[in-house]
């Protein structure tokens, strides 16, 4: 039998990372208009935060410098050739001193440079009032619709992920490890809701601010913006290089959380035995191992995403080199043609795209860090489902006439567990159901309850195939009662009244009166309210079975089946279930799983197991009559019970 979840890495074939990304980014569809919001609201900011650079323009062109060089004019009657190429307006081939002006022509000079200082002072206080106002209002908005569609896209996620858990067979469920099923719950599911917070977050904005800061750098010059921007091509090839690493070892990283996720599950499931055995050492040191192989998976990780941060860092600080190499050179050829202003702007951007440009890379080495996580939470959603039903399905109201079992076989995956079972139930009925451990009698019952279907023959309900019966409707019309009596957290009465939620409290109680629930309750400080604790571990295990019991009487079903109900019982208890039992079958279609052959009493035929197969059919005195493998457990467990018990069990009840 094939794994329920396919390993694309095992099998050399993943899903191409755009396919991830745009699997993941439907979840924000419904949302589509709050991200576009966000998004202008993003553009918004990275053009209002660029304008407090642009201040640098007119305070340095029409009032620092014009000041500056007015001083030194003054004071020693000429200005440097460099200074003159920058100055804004200035005759690069002026560098002879100025003559002399008569104090009338230079106060009129001076106050002609305090009115334009006057004038760029209103513009640097206009823009930057704009800019103070605009920029946290902008980054709000941003932050505020992000945070909000993040969220509900988390919502969403989660309810995705219930509601495919609830829907997958129960083959999915016996053949994966919960430990990585719940790995892929808690931990994928969370980075995966990472991966679109980084792209939400991190990569839209930041590629727009990018967008915004190039387009500012080429109106300013674009000679120097392509200068600027050729680290593009190799710091792409690094992401590209490095991104395909980091998504290889982290997929190898969340299988190995799976495991220490298993480990752990393991430790706490099984902690009595390990307490019993005096384990605690070597549990710890295996704990240890599978620990260590989740410590070296994510090293591997971390490596990558390393390298790829230095590299970027080290083409960056190239570039910067290469752009003041060529300020230098235009300088020095006088081949400059920007005022001191206009650099400072350029400066001023250039570092502000430089930092989008450094959260785009980092944001990127995380998101093809978590679209492995978003790989196997995939694999959850596309674990085929329970079939669904036929468009002619049928619904049932009863059992009428009878329920057959016509040459049934069954596996696993394996060797067979049943094989060409034939079985005739008539309604009203009550057929026990025996044989050795592992001869196939829970699976008989699995397969009524359509947990799985035949792989060969067919089961009928009043002639009418059970694959072409509604599913709810025919889980609507059975209960089961099953060794290990499961409880829910919640109160008693909620637990009671789980099968059928609009059972009415007079049908509680008379349901859990059938059941001998009241027995006990009635003691309870708390009642009928009290709670029942995790897996109903405040009840002892006789409580927790009538209980069930009680649920079961509560749904009315018209099909009855008891797998192993009492056989972890002591005798009272056993005693106690077996009466609550009795006040259930009357009228309804029973089919009752059994170990312990001493409770198959006022059954109407016993049907014997032998390695998957029918060996005999018949009531408890004609399978007595012959030599058959029900007479043998029968005298094997005679036997047993007449040996005298060194201490009674204890009353549980």
């Amino acid at each position: 039998m094939s794994a329920p979840l396919a390993q694309p890495e095992a099998h050399g074939a993943r899903a191409p990372a755009r396919l991830i990304v745009v699997r993941l980014i439907r979840y924000a569809r419904p949302y589509a208009g709050v991200v576009a919001i966000a998004m202008l609201s993003a553009t918004a900011y990275s053009g209002a935060y660029n304008s407090f650079s642009y201040l640098a323009k007119p305070l340095m062109d029409e009032v620092l410098v014009p000041a500056q060089s007015d001083s030194r004019d003054a004071s020693s009657g000429w200005a440097p050739s460099w200074l003159s190429r920058l100055r804004p307006g200035a005759d690069p081939a002026a560098s002879e001193p100025a003559p002399a002006a008569d104090p009338a022509a230079e106060a009129a000079r001076r106050t002609a440079l305090a009115g334009k200082m006057e004038a760029s002072l209103q513009k640097i206080l206009w823009v930057g009032v704009l800019a103070v106002v605009f920029v946290p209002l902008t980054l709000f908005g941003k932050n505020y619709l992000i945070e909000w569609t993040l969220g509900r896209v988390l919502v969403d996620i989660q309810q995705d992920v219930c509601r495919r858990l609830l829907s997958l067979p129960l083959r999915f469920h016996h053949t994966t490890t919960r430990g990585d099923t719940l790995s892929r719950i808690l931990n994928d599911v969370g980075r995966a809701h990472g991966a679109l917070e980084m792209l939400f977050a991190d990569l839209l904005p930041g590629t727009l601010a990018l967008l915004v800061g190039v387009t500012i750098l080429v109106s300013i010059s674009w000679p120097l913006t392509l200068v600027a921007l050729a680290i593009a091509p190799p710091l792409l090839g690094v992401l590209a290089y490095f991104g395909k690493r980091i998504r290889k070892s982290g997929r190898r990283r969340q299988q190995r959380v799976g495991d220490v996720t298993q480990r752990l599950m393991e430790i706490l499931g099984g902690i009595k035995v390990i307490k019993a055995f005096h384990a605690e050492q070597a549990e710890e040191a295996s704990f240890l191992r599978t620990n260590l192989r989740l410590f070296r998976s994510s090293m591997k990780v971390n490596k990558n995403r390393v390298l790829s941060k230095a590299l970027t860092e080290s083409l960056s600080f190239a570039a910067a080199l290469l752009l003041v190499l060529i300020v230098y050179w235009s300088v020095r050829t006088e081949a400059w043609t920007l005022t001191i202003g206009e650099l400072f702007f350029f400066v001023a951007v250039s570092m502000t795209t430089y930092a989008s440009c450094k959260d785009l890379v980092k944001a990127w080495t995380s998101l093809m860090e978590a679209l492995p996580a978003a790989e196997r939470f995939n694999e959850l959603l596309d674990a085929p489902g329970e079939p669904p039903d036929p468009p002619d399905a049928v619904r049932i109201d009863t059992v009428e006439r009878d329920i057959v079992f016509d040459s049934v076989s069954f596996s696993y995956g394996r060797e067979p567990v049943l094989s060409d079972v034939s079985l005739r139930a008539r309604a009203g009925e009550k057929i026990a159901i025996v044989g050795r451990t592992g001869a196939g009698k829970t699976t008989l019952a699995d397969l009524l309850l359509r947990f799985y279907d035949p792989d060969s023959g067919s089961i009928s309900i009043d002639g009418v195939d059970l694959r072409r019966i509604a599913r709810s409707s025919l889980l609507d019309h059975i209960a089961v009662v099953t060794q290990d009596p499961f409880l829910f957290a919640g109160t008693i009465r909620d637990n009671i009244r789980y099968g059928r939620p609009d059972a009415t409290d007079d049908e509680v109680l008379a349901a859990a009166r059938a059941a001998h629930v009241d027995e006990f309750v009635e003691m309870l400080p708390s009642g009928w309210d009290t709670e029942v604790g995790e897996d109903g571990s405040m009840l002892s295990g006789g409580q927790r079975q009538r209980i069930t019991i009680a649920r079961a009487i509560v749904k009315n079903p018209a099909i009855l089946i008891f797998d192993e109900a009492t056989s972890s019982l002591d005798a009272r208890s056993e005693k106690l279930v077996q009466d609550a039992i009795d006040a259930l079958v009357g009228g309804r279609t029973v089919f009752v799983i059994a170990h312990r052959l001493s409770t198959l009493r006022n059954v109407d035929r016993i049907v014997v197991l032998e390695r998957g197969r029918v060996s005999a059919v018949g009531t408890h005195d004609e399978l007595m009559a012959d030599d058959n493998l029900y007479r043998q457990l029968v005298s094997l467990q005679t036997t047993l019970a007449a040996e005298p018990a060194e201490d009674p069990p204890p009353d549980r009840a």
